[in-house]
């Protein structure tokens, strides 16, 4: 009871202080607020990554031609394999009969006449085949699913274009770096700046902590009040970016249709969900009394 009296008197103090100076504690919480702002829009990049993906990138298709002496039974083998294979690798897949293909070849008006000529429903060359859609990029894994295919009875051919997935496997990974690049600039800045507001916050604090040491109080009895202060601070500061991340990317997103050609369909800065926001504001609190820890540490130390 008696710890929670301390707390209770602590958060009035704290927020005593603030109202008493706001202009000056308006500052540092705009500044601080608008720092989370774009640290937040950082960390929701992968999000964005994730939907302009599924808008722009066209995967690599696996063809499989199937023997002219395959049954329903060997092409029913091949299918229940890519089932069970499944996501990520394979996304879909569908199945094209040899008289599905003399169709469509036949109704084409591009070849309608050349296969009229050569190719009839008695004498069809054309093979059974299955296209698959498959929903990564990773060279290694698309050559395993095709050498494991080729294994497969009655499997005459399969057919993919690792180049083309070479190159899409490098687009990505370069969009990942930059994303992981951002996002720790973005963190090391907003690291920084509350590390530094802290600081500067015992500093100009230290004679009233020093003399608090000097009549005795207990370490904690002094950075109780301290970390209420700057706990108060960072909250607010989260709060007012909690809005700012709203603002922020309704605008952006706005201008961005605007420019599907340059930046492709589909594109949009997402805001950070719920969960992810709470996660970083915690991390931040944690951050905060650490540091708040830190910066008591050195004044005690050049106080003596």
């Amino acid at each position: 009871m008696i710890k929670f009296n301390h707390h209770i008197r602590s958060f009035k103090q704290a927020w005593q202080t603030i109202l008493f100076h706001p202009f000056e504690h308006l500052i540092n919480i705009v500044v601080l607020a608008l720092v989370i702002t774009i640290c937040a829009a950082g960390l929701s990049l992968n999000n964005s990554l994730e939907t302009w993906k599924q808008h722009n990138i066209t995967y690599p298709q696996i063809m499989v031609y199937m023997d002219t002496r395959a049954s329903e039974a060997d092409i029913d083998s091949v299918q229940k394999n890519l089932v069970k294979i499944g996501k990520p690798i394979v996304n879909d897949f569908k199945y094209i009969s040899k008289q599905q293909a003399l169709t469509d070849l036949q109704n084409d008006s591009r070849t309608k006449d050349i296969a009229s000529d050569v190719i009839s429903a008695d004498n069809n060359p054309l093979p059974d085949m299955i296209i698959i859609n498959t929903g990564v990029a990773e060279s290694d894994a698309l050559s395993k699913l095709s050498m494991q295919l080729e294994q497969m009875p009655l499997v005459e051919k399969v057919q993919i274009d690792i180049n083309y997935a070479n190159k899409i496997s490098s687009l990505l990974g370069f969009a990942k770096k930059i994303t992981f690049s951002t996002q720790i600039l973005f963190i090391l800045v907003l690291s920084l700046v509350i590390y530094n507001m802290i600081r500067l916050q015992m500093m100009l604090k230290s004679d009233a902590i020093n003399v608090s040491r000097l009549i005795g109080a207990s370490d904690s009895f002094i950075m109780r009040p301290l970390i209420h202060y700057a706990i108060w601070q960072v909250t607010l500061a989260t709060a007012v970016a909690g809005g700012g991340i709203y603002l922020l990317t309704t605008n952006l997103n706005s201008m961005f249709t605007h420019f599907n050609n340059l930046f492709g369909n589909g594109f949009s800065l997402q805001i950070l969900p719920l969960q992810e926001f709470i996660i970083l504001w915690l991390t931040l609190l944690v951050f905060t009394v650490f540091t708040v820890f830190l910066a008591v540490r050195w004044v005690f130390r050049n106080g003596k």
